[in-house]
């Protein structure tokens, strides 16, 4: 029999490879619509339905200044189309000009003329757009709810160590643990200058309750500030450069396990609506506590810890890119050269994360905001320097982490709502202490200001 894991993970991979080939097929066909309405609304300017299916496509083609063209073209014919004026106001969005969004959303709301459903359209997105055309901006979501998982002492797959090179089979398991989690993500965006140019801070704080495991508890604290500063656009269009500071601190039972500190630049590219790349470059600081934290004592057994005291230096580039106006692709790849005191402790890791972010109606015309699921991927190679006589005297360490799952984001009010997550996570190393499995699902309500 099939087992639950292996079941969840080929609908992933179907559920992403289906987005991925169908996407090509379904925009090839919706052109050819588009196309055949685009000359229909053209001798007859005032057919609102077959404007309105034009807008519908035209958007999901991401041909945004085509289904504005035809709505304001509408408009003209008849100005008192709230519906059109509605519309009018999301494409104006979707192309980040807030403030004409604004007018138009909030001309359509106060005709008096939409029905419910519509009006709940823009109550849910008004207050977003109108946040973004001020030039002091502050965002804040909040989550908190219950997580489950199947090996939350990160014990090995095989029962198997190595000490010394020999191989111990342990009388130890995994163990399921149940716990509670917070989490607390801000930002904030100050524009100065007539240009685009803006300071950008984000803090998080994230924090479990474990319930019978609380040597595992954690909680992680971090924040990065930084101005961007936009490319006059004579020289490079949609190009801004980013330095930042940052810092992380992290508790782990009840001791502080974990402080960083970092700087770091980047340069975003923005090539279209909604499609950027941004590589950049990061140098950070660790100091590690792994006596206290992990029970290792002082070296050589602290040098069992996958991380320790020294620097690292990151190279990457992320990018997000719409492949439909409700698929989004994100992606993130990064090289990072750690070096500590103790060679056993260097590494070299590669780090490819994906995402398929799938936009879909809520089931009830009451939930005016779309929700969505979002399949995603990453993948990590780990290479340490040198082998550990503690483990084998002969093979330096080399991981490969796989970890893959689905989000689920379900607004039910312009602020509150739920959200929840299954991943499944998979080490596979050359040494047996370091090959891990896990499965994972949380599931809490979240809100947003």
């Amino acid at each position: 029999m099939l087992s639950f894991r292996r079941i969840s993970q080929s609908f992933l991979a179907c559920l992403t490879a289906g987005v991925l080939l169908s996407g090509p097929v379904a925009a090839q066909d919706l052109r050819a619509e588009r196309d055949r309405l685009a000359a229909h609304i053209q001798a007859n300017p005032d057919d609102d339905q077959a404007t309105y299916r034009f807008v519908v496509i035209a958007t999901e083609l991401r041909d945004y200044e085509a289904g504005i063209g035809a709505l304001e073209r509408l408009l003209m014919f008849n100005p008192n189309l709230s519906r059109a004026r509605k519309e009018l106001g999301f494409l104006y969005a979707r192309l980040g000009n807030w403030e004409i969004a604004g007018q138009h959303l909030r001309a359509a709301r106060d005709s008096g003329t939409l029905d419910p459903a519509q009006r709940a359209q823009i109550d849910a997105q008004l207050p977003e757009v109108e946040k973004r055309a001020q030039p002091d901006r502050l965002s804040i979501r909040l989550q908190t709810g219950v997580r489950s998982q199947s090996n939350a002492n990160y014990f090995p797959a095989a029962n198997l160590f190595q000490i010394g090179g020999a191989s111990q089979l342990s009388l130890g398991r995994p163990r399921s643990e149940v716990n509670t989690f917070q989490l607390v993500h801000a930002s904030h965006e100050y524009d100065f200058g007539g240009r685009g140019d803006r300071l950008e801070t984000h803090v998080s704080a994230y924090a479990t309750e474990q319930f019978n495991l609380p040597q595992y508890s954690v909680a992680l604290f971090t924040g990065s500030i930084g101005p961007r500063f936009v490319v006059p656009q004579g020289m490079v269009d949609g190009l801004s450069v980013r330095p930042y500071v940052s810092g992380a601190v992290t508790l782990l039972g009840s001791t502080n396990y974990l402080n960083a500190g970092s700087a770091g630049a980047s340069v975003r590219m923005d090539l279209a609506p909604n499609f950027w790349i941004e590589p950049g470059a990061e140098w950070r600081t660790l100091s590690v506590n792994t006596g206290r934290a992990l029970g290792f004592g002082v070296l050589p057994l602290a040098t069992l810890s996958t991380i320790a005291t020294g620097e690292a230096v990151t190279a990457y580039v992320g990018s997000a890119y719409p492949l439909m106006d409700r698929v989004r692709l994100d992606g993130r790849f990064a090289y990072t050269r750690a070096n500590a005191s103790n060679a056993v402790q260097s590494s070299d890791q590669f780090d490819a994360q994906a995402m398929a972010r799938i936009e879909v109606d809520p089931p009830h015309p009451a939930f005016a905001r779309r929700w969505s699921i979002a399949p995603y991927a990453r993948f990590t190679h780990l290479r340490f320097d040198a082998p550990n006589p503690l483990v084998s005297p002969w093979a330096a360490r080399r991981d490969a982490a796989w970890t893959y799952g689905v989000l689920l984001e379900a607004p039910v009010t312009p602020m509150l709502g739920f959200a929840g997550n299954l991943e499944f996570s998979r080490n596979d190393s050359n040494l047996p202490n370091y090959s891990t499995q896990n499965v994972s699902v949380s599931f809490g309500p979240t809100a947003k200001f």
